[in-house]
């Protein structure tokens, strides 16, 4: 493709650039100055992890009338029409089927407009031949249509993921519904034990989608859509996925003096976060991380982590015993 004369006329005018840069900051002011909008923006701001619910009503309250989207979307179109090389105040994530523009991103929710690709959501199932997989990533969600295309989901439940997830065959996923969804419905879903699945639709779908981020479950699972069974765990909480994150960059760099922030974590965070912990800790420091990896093999609430403790303290301990006496 032939780049326009007016892309490089553009790309050459710095002050052109800056106009743009600034029209985009007027164009976030104006989305978030929409009365629903700064309804929804006081209504989370200082909401933390035990104010799940209240999100999630304001969420709804957010979708109940959906005429602030028309609104943005016909200022954003405005916006381009004087000006080809304007950019929405937004940020886009994209999938597999599937395009979004992220309105709003606090640390307590997030608001998206998402659109379907109905070919692609086809290519998509035909790809999988009939297997795939049903996230429960522990959040709530909700969705609410605005097209809906002709859209067919499923619905789908699990046993909640927690602390006492020991064997995968303690608990399988289920298909609980599959139905047409309504234009203007709302779907609201806790992901900690429903989740759903885009099944099919006939013509583009668009919808808004809101996320809590807090209060979920420490737990995120993945599970077989076929034979239900679970196939994989992982973090679903944003402080714990951090805390992960930064132990092992305190491994990687070096942590002299690991001991306290370490041990702290081994004794109060969820089990998979202290097994993690504990790993880092020995590879940085082993002789100060093996009475706390002695008594987790001895007392560690969590069966998995205590088989796993006491599977080193048998491989290690001789070695340990050497470096002891050497002292």
């Amino acid at each position: 493709m032939e780049p326009r004369d007016d892309l490089g006329d553009w790309l050459a005018d710095g002050e052109r650039q800056e106009q743009g840069r600034r029209r985009t900051a007027a164009a976030r002011e104006r989305l978030e100055a929409l009365p629903a909008i700064r309804t929804f923006l006081s209504a989370v701001a200082g909401c933390c992890d035990g104010d799940a619910v209240r999100i999630g009503s304001a969420i709804e309250a957010l979708f109940a009338d959906t005429h602030w989207v028309n609104t943005l979307v016909r200022d954003w179109i405005g916006e381009a029409r004087r000006d080809w090389f304007f950019t929405p105040p937004v940020r886009q994530a994209t999938g597999p089927f599937h395009r979004s523009a992220l309105l709003l991103e606090r640390p307590q929710a997030t608001v998206a407009l998402c659109a379907i690709d109905p070919d692609a959501l086809r290519a998509r199932k035909r790809d999988a031949g009939g297997t795939g997989s049903v996230f429960f990533p522990g959040n709530r969600a909700y969705l609410k249509f605005i097209e809906t295309g002709g859209l067919t989901m499923s619905f789908w439940a699990a046993p909640e993921l927690d602390e006492r997830t020991i064997d995968p065959a303690d608990g399988r996923c289920r298909r609980t519904d599959c139905r047409r969804v309504d234009p203007g419905e709302l779907v609201a879903v806790d992901m900690a034990r429903q989740s759903y699945v885009f099944e099919r639709a006939d013509r583009p779908v668009l919808f808004l989608h809101g996320d809590v981020r807090v209060g979920g479950a420490a737990l995120a699972g993945e599970f077989d859509a076929v034979s239900g069974a679970l196939k994989g765990l992982s973090s679903g909480s944003q402080t714990w996925s951090r805390t992960q994150m930064m132990l092992s960059f305190l491994r990687l760099a070096g942590c002299r003096e690991p001991g306290p922030s370490f041990d702290r974590i081994v004794a109060d965070a969820p089990f998979f976060v202290r097994w993690h912990a504990m790993r880092e800790w020995l590879a940085l420091d082993s002789a100060a991380a093996w009475p706390r990896l002695s008594e987790m093999a001895r007392h560690d609430p969590h069966p998995e982590v205590q088989a796993a403790a006491r599977q080193v303290v048998t491989q290690l301990g001789a070695r340990m015993s050497g470096l002891a006496a050497c002292r």
